[in-house]
């Protein structure tokens, strides 16, 4: 144990132990700590020099937790008419604040989440008994023998869980526009453009486009549920399945296939709507299936169509099973395929109005008047009529055009 000045000094800081990489003790930060035995007084007059000290423990001879002082409920007291002639006999063991330690060693997410149990506790406690609930500032840790190990705060604990979160989102979002980056795949009969603007950082959108067997080509446009990093585990478990298949087994099987991991990893507590299409250029025909999507357009001739399929599939991850039905769209030389998610037509200007479908068909069926391409367009038309009012969505499109 470390003395903070000279040996007849009375607060006493803490020498910690082994810190683990995840454990809590690397949050608390305030290590104090005196006798159980000593004067309130004496302890009071000697906190006048250290100012930083807001929280210490009480420890016995042996070292044993045995409570805590906070600087300001003792100064209250002390500060009383005639404190310090009541108290002049008390020893500090007399005043300590009875807190229920946590293990020095366990992690601190786990750390978090007993101390959510405990509040829970609290709060239902409270509320059948009608009163206010009185929660803890700060918590004391101890090693396995029980002997004091320091103090964390409860703004210390969500500050350290705050950043953890941050740098996890930054983390994901750089993944995921590297999962992103393909925004254009050219053949010679076909191009694809995709687009995506997320609206915190890391989105729930997701395209992806590959050449597949024989000249044709997969491509897919997807919106899961929820945001952040949730979204973002999902996003990057899609990206590998649809890396890694084997595009000879057909459309079917792999909705199938992702449906399957999509239960099991989330237990039907995450979904994805999706739209996924096979192009084959021999047949000028896309093979599609829409899951739940139903955000898509054919563009022929300036004519704007929503496209239905007769048979309405459920989204991904709702289901434990599910039999895909599949439509086939028979193109013409010049017709687009426009796939997007909502976060487009439910943008919102200064009066609350939306985006909308007409304004989305209008800018479609304008294409072939310009020269820059829809990836241009379309956010500019977004921008204009937001008039500065923040994304509200995830915001992507996917344009297959036919060449042929």
């Amino acid at each position: 144990m470390k003395i903070l000045e000279a040996r007849e000094t009375l607060i006493s800081q803490i020498n910690p132990q082994k810190r683990y990489s995840n454990s809590i003790m690397n949050i608390a930060r305030y290590l104090w700590y005196v006798p159980e035995s000593v004067k309130v007084l004496d302890v009071t007059d000697e906190l006048q020099r250290y100012p930083e000290i807001a929280v210490f423990g009480v420890v016995n001879q042996n070292g044993s937790y045995c409570g805590l002082i906070e600087r300001e409920a003792l100064f209250s007291l002390v500060g009383k008419p005639f404190g310090r002639e009541v108290l002049q006999r008390s020893l500090i063991r007399d005043l300590i604040k009875r807190v229920e330690p946590f293990d020095a060693r366990v992690n601190f997410l786990s750390v978090a989440q007993q101390l959510q149990r405990r509040d829970d506790a609290l709060n239902r406690a409270a509320s059948e008994k009608g009163v206010a609930v009185e929660t803890n500032k700060y918590f004391p840790l101890v090693d396995e023998q029980g002997r004091f190990q320091g103090i964390f705060s409860r703004y210390d604990l969500h500050e350290y869980l705050a950043t953890i979160t941050r740098n996890d989102i930054e983390l994901a979002s750089r993944i995921q526009e590297r999962l992103l980056s393909q925004q254009t795949l050219k053949r010679e009969h076909c191009s694809l453009i995709g687009w995506t603007r997320s609206a915190k950082g890391v989105g729930g959108d997701f395209y992806y486009m590959q050449e597949i067997n024989n000249g044709m080509l997969f491509a897919t446009l997807c919106d899961v549920s929820g945001k952040g990093v949730s979204a973002a585990l999902i996003v990057s478990m899609l990206w590998g399945m649809l890396r890694t298949y084997d595009y000879k087994r057909g459309l079917r099987e792999l909705v199938i296939n992702i449906n399957k991991a999509i239960v099991t990893t989330f237990h039907l507590e995450k979904y994805l709507t999706g739209f996924f299409l096979f192009f084959d250029p021999l047949q000028s025909k896309l093979l599609c299936a829409d899951m739940g999507h139903s955000h898509v357009y054919l563009i022929r001739k300036n004519h704007v169509k929503p496209i239905k399929g007769r048979l309405l599939n459920l989204p991904i991850g709702v289901d434990e099973s599910v039999s895909p039905a599949l439509m086939g769209i028979t193109l013409q030389k010049g017709d687009r395929l426009f796939l997007y998610t909502d976060g487009i037509t439910e943008q919102v200007n200064r009066s609350g109005e939306e985006f909308g479908e007409d304004r989305l068909r209008s800018v479609l069926s304008s294409l072939s008047r310009h020269e820059r391409p829809l990836n241009e367009l379309l956010p500019e038309s977004i921008d204009l009529f937001s008039e500065g009012v923040p994304q509200q969505d995830d915001m992507s499109f996917l344009l297959f055009t036919y060449e042929a």
